[in-house]
């Protein structure tokens, strides 16, 4: 996928490298190293170490902010120098480039809606995408290391994309990829399940429960481990919480998803939950 300008393809970097060691200047070195010129950004180097789940969502909900033709470059790979494939995927809209272990399935979700509703497993490239398993190695550093292919391989496959280099000549074109499937909310009469999805750093609670389930209700209330919310806050400093937890608020998020958030605290600590703890909604709730 080409820019709508002459300027260089922005490389966006995610991985879960953290800022205390030099993986992360060590994948730009590499890159400037290559193409002096490149353009580069950081999505976020905190993805929690080897979870898929969350970086996938944070791409599905960040990717579509960045130019046109942007090239991701995607480094969670918990079975790196096993013999999964690393996979270059065309959208209409960016290349990304990253191992095939389901890191991308928000983005195939968003590129065909029916992924929503598959189980894990091996899934037909959406019709308007091209997937890619990187297999020609003459633009890869040398010696490839066995813990290390986003400095060996994603890194100067990003470089050399971003300078013109056909996708043909970096690897074999495939028909499917792997994808992982996550927890779908469900409705049965008035009340919707959903989960915790994703904590950010401040301790938010960011559930799978999407705005459009919610928008018919006029009055809701919202339970986690125990505790009622009882209405939509507009923001993370208003809401009346409740008796266990004054400060707890629910809103919905930035990206479009119910969040439960404590005003000036950690919700997650407060309420001693995590990733996949139930979240259930009320939509009759009188008030």
């Amino acid at each position: 996928m080409q820019p709508d300008t002459d300027l260089p393809r922005l490389i966006v970097l995610t991985t879960d490298f953290g800022d205390i060691e030099g993986y992360v200047g060590v994948l730009k070195g590499i890159i400037l190293s290559i193409t002096p010129r490149a353009a580069l950004i950081d999505l976020t180097h905190s993805i929690r170490p080897q979870n898929l789940v969350q970086c996938s969502f944070v791409l599905g909900t960040s990717a579509h902010y960045f130019p046109r033709g942007s090239i991701h470059v995607i480094v969670v790979d918990p079975g790196v120098g096993t013999d999964r494939d690393l996979l270059l995927l065309e959208t209409p809209d960016a290349t990304f480039i990253a191992p095939d272990n389901g890191v991308l399935s928000a983005i195939l979700s968003k590129n065909d809606s029916s992924y929503q509703a598959r189980d894990t497993g091996y899934l037909q490239v959406p019709d308007n995408c091209e997937a890619y398993v990187l297999t020609e190695s003459e633009v890869w550093l040398k010696p490839v290391s066995n813990t290390f292919h986003g400095r060996d391989i994603l890194a100067p496959v990003a470089a050399h994309v971003s300078l013109g280099m056909p996708v043909s000549q970096l690897g074999r074109k495939v028909d499917s990829v792997f994808f992982l499937s996550t927890p779908v909310p469900t409705r049965e009469a008035e009340m919707i399940s959903g989960q915790v999805i994703n904590i950010d750093r401040f301790g938010n609670l960011i559930t799978n429960i999407t705005k459009d389930l919610l928008l018919n209700s006029s009055k809701l209330q919202v339970h986690i481990k125990g505790t009622k919310i009882p209405e939509l806050s507009t923001n993370f400093a208003s809401g009346l919480g409740s008796k266990l937890s004054p400060g707890l608020v629910s809103l919905i998020g930035s990206h479009g998803y119910l969040e439960i958030a404590v005003k000036n605290g950690n919700a997650a600590k407060i309420l001693s939950v995590d990733v996949g703890e139930p979240v259930l909604v009320r939509t009759d709730w009188p008030g």
